[in-house]
């Protein structure tokens, strides 16, 4: 597969994730920070959200056979980028301006938060990775 080829499986793992992220940001937001605090409740829900993409991602390495490092890295540029553009629209339509999505981060839990969107974009190469390892 070439690096060009994995934008599309990338795409629908970006989308995968906004979804799966949507979900668990909204019991999130409504539920958990209110009790625990912003950073705290981005803490919790960072490793979960890993461990509910972690399937998506090898589904979708599987699913798209990418076996080689560069398409897996695309795949995952590709993804965040969808995630990022997911959110910027999502922030838009809650009106929120994208100066004032950018301002959240920098706050520790914006930065955990990217954190963890940078780690679920290095999944699909880590499987790659793995796979090739264990070859």
């Amino acid at each position: 597969m070439t690096a060009r080829a994995a934008l599309i499986p990338g795409a629908a793992y970006g989308l995968s994730g906004f979804g799966l992220g949507f979900a668990f940001g909204t019991v999130r937001t409504l539920v958990v920070a209110p009790l625990v605090g912003p950073f705290a409740a981005v803490a919790m829900e960072t490793p979960l959200m890993l461990a509910a993409c972690a399937p998506l991602a090898r589904l979708f390495v599987r699913r798209w056979a990418i076996c080689m490092p560069i398409p897996a890295l695309t795949m995952g540029l590709a993804a965040f980028g969808a995630l990022l553009l997911c959110e910027v629209l999502m922030a838009l339509i809650l009106g929120q301006s994208i100066r004032a999505w950018l301002s959240g981060l920098v706050l520790p839990e914006g930065m955990l938060g990217l954190a963890g969107q940078i780690t679920f974009a290095l999944l699909p190469l880590v499987f790659v990775l793995v796979a090739r390892a264990r070859s």
